[in-house]
């Protein structure tokens, strides 16, 4: 479900955010099995050369972005930017998104406003956040929308509707989630041109979902033979062409589809993906193991990349299965050893010329014995790391998302003060109050007011986040200087400087210009707290960025 929504997406982003589409080549549909192996193992020596060709073309698009000279202009080349990051690197798409967004509002532009707000709820659509990506939708009604970005509203509603259905825990839970992605699925095909890719790919899910394989199969490839096709739509039609395959039970070709689909996707450079994890989790199954692991290596690191947690999900629940297999295949090892050994010692008994052989043979099997136990260790040891890489990518997207959600909050709340700023002033012109005008102008109140409300809404968000770190900050202090704010629900100046380090914002000097002291001061500050410290004065600023893991 989540791979055709990647589909509509593809196309539909030159509609909403004017995309531009890569030259056709030659297709692999022709190519036997064994010569599409050779090509992915190809693909998967050279993924480095194709991401370098992929961040050269977002150099160049984020080139174009600096040198627009209008926000029409800057919007549209945002467009591109942000159709190039979507399936990438998730936290670079919702930037982008946010700028589209804030250029629409600069720009008095609701519908480029709109447009935003629909590329935002895109990518979190893509990232698993349903409630947030829910949220936006409620907010955004058909009659805010122009005609053509009607597609786009249907598509990230039938996408959300059908990861959710995906992965709802209750049975009711799925068949309304279903429900409304058979809706929202309908009015795609109402709203798109017959002709399109679009359409094509729409019905061919249609099919698949209603049990309709062969129509599916009809209908995808009556396009792909009527129309010359980019590398990243290949992809997309292999990918819903494998799904028809292995609902009719053809496993040779629903092998084919998803290689094809899985080269392609890797050629493409993309890194929010389905073909490939799915082919290795095939892979596994016919036994190819070595070639499933690497490929399966591969998915994960794309995805820890792209911050696309969904993948990140899925992927881990492929490797117990990969670890079950790897550790049948040492228990089949270990059967035989033991037969081995059983026979060599019936042998002892009637050979005994063949004692020395039978020696040999017991000092082979302990060194083979200690290679299983150092592999079974080097696994644990990379379960391990692969948990604490979950835990860090889990806690650094829980901060970024409060945070750009406070950053969105506070451009809004000054650009409303700004404006009664404004009124204000104009005010006092009118009445000709010149004199109270450049008192007001002069007047730092103002400024000191919005820093203090900067300054309140930084401690309320960092302590939503870590609630506890006052109290667990103090723990690494002597007990009797200890620090502790004057209200509930707020820092100081030394805390503040503390949490920022705790955020991962260790100079000085960036500190300074966010709390408005001199380096100096910051720099006294922190040697003034690290003299209070309980434990070695040197690591406690190790121990903070620590707290609240």
């Amino acid at each position: 479900m989540s791979k055709i929504g990647t589909a509509v997406l593809s196309i539909m982003a030159a509609i909403a955010i004017a995309g531009s589409a890569v030259p056709a080549r030659a297709s692999l549909n022709d190519a036997p099995i064994d010569s599409l192996m050779g090509v992915l193992d190809n693909v998967m020596e050279r993924r480095q050369y194709y991401l370098q060709i992929k961040e050269e073309r977002l150099a160049r698009l984020r080139d174009a972005v600096d040198t627009t000279h209008t926000a029409d202009q800057r919007f549209a080349a945002l467009g591109r930017l942000y159709d190039e990051y979507l399936s990438y690197a998730a936290d670079s798409a919702i930037a982008i998104a946010a700028e589209r967004e804030a250029v629409g509002l600069s720009n008095n532009s609701h519908e480029q406003y709109i447009n935003g707000r629909l590329n935002t709820a895109n990518v979190l659509s893509m990232t698993g956040s349903y409630t947030e990506v829910l949220d936006i939708m409620r907010d955004i009604t058909l009659l805010d929308l122009p005609d053509y970005l009607y597609p786009y509203y249907f598509h990230i509603k039938r996408t959300t509707y059908g990861n959710m259905a995906d992965y709802a825990v209750r049975e009711s839970d799925r068949r309304h989630y279903r429900y409304l992605t058979a809706c929202y699925r309908d009015s795609l095909l109402t709203v798109n041109d017959r002709t399109t890719s679009t359409w094509s790919l729409i019905k061919g899910d249609m099919y698949n979902a209603t049990g309709q394989s062969e129509q599916a199969i009809a209908t995808l490839n009556a396009y792909i033979s009527n129309h010359p096709m980019s590398e990243h739509e290949e992809a997309i039609f292999a990918y819903t062409l494998a799904e028809a395959y292995r609902l009719t039970g053809d496993e040779a070709n629903y092998k084919r589809y998803l290689l094809i689909s899985a080269i392609d996707d890797l050629r493409s450079g993309v890194r929010e993906y389905v073909s490939p994890r799915q082919l290795a989790v095939l892979l596994y199954n016919e036994g190819d193991l070595e070639r499933a692991y690497q490929l399966l290596r591969l998915c994960l690191d794309d995805a820890t990349s792209s911050g696309s947690r969904l993948r990140i999900f899925e992927i881990n629940e492929a490797f117990p299965l990969i670890n079950e297999m790897y550790i049948s295949t040492i228990r089949d090892q270990q059967r035989r050893q033991r037969s081995m050994l059983w026979l060599i010692a019936l042998l002892v008994v009637f050979l005994a010329a063949a004692l020395f052989w039978v020696y040999k043979q017991m000092r082979h099997a302990r060194r083979i014995s200690a290679q299983v136990a150092d592999a079974n260790t080097n696994l644990r040891r990379l379960n391990e790391q692969l948990h604490e890489a979950n835990a860090d990518i889990a806690e650094h997207s829980r901060i970024r998302t409060e945070y750009i959600g406070r950053y969105m909050e506070q451009c809004l709340h000054n650009i409303d003060a700004l404006a009664a700023y404004r009124k204000q002033l104009r005010k006092l012109l009118a009445a000709g109050n010149i004199d109270r005008v450049a008192r007001t102008l002069e007047s730092d109140a103002v400024l000191d007011d919005a820093f203090d409300n900067f300054y309140n809404d930084f401690d309320s968000t960092f302590l939503k986040l870590f609630p506890t770190f006052v109290q667990d900050f103090n723990n690494l202090l002597n007990p009797d200087e200890r620090i502790y704010p004057k209200h509930e629900g707020t820092l100081n100046t030394e805390l503040r400087i503390y949490a920022l380090i705790r955020l991962g914002i260790t100079d000085s000097a960036k500190i300074a210009k966010f709390l408005r002291y001199s380096v100096t001061t910051i720099y006294n500050y922190r040697t003034k707290v690290r003299n209070r410290a309980a434990g070695d004065r040197a690591l406690l600023e190790e121990e903070v960025a620590k707290i609240g893991r």
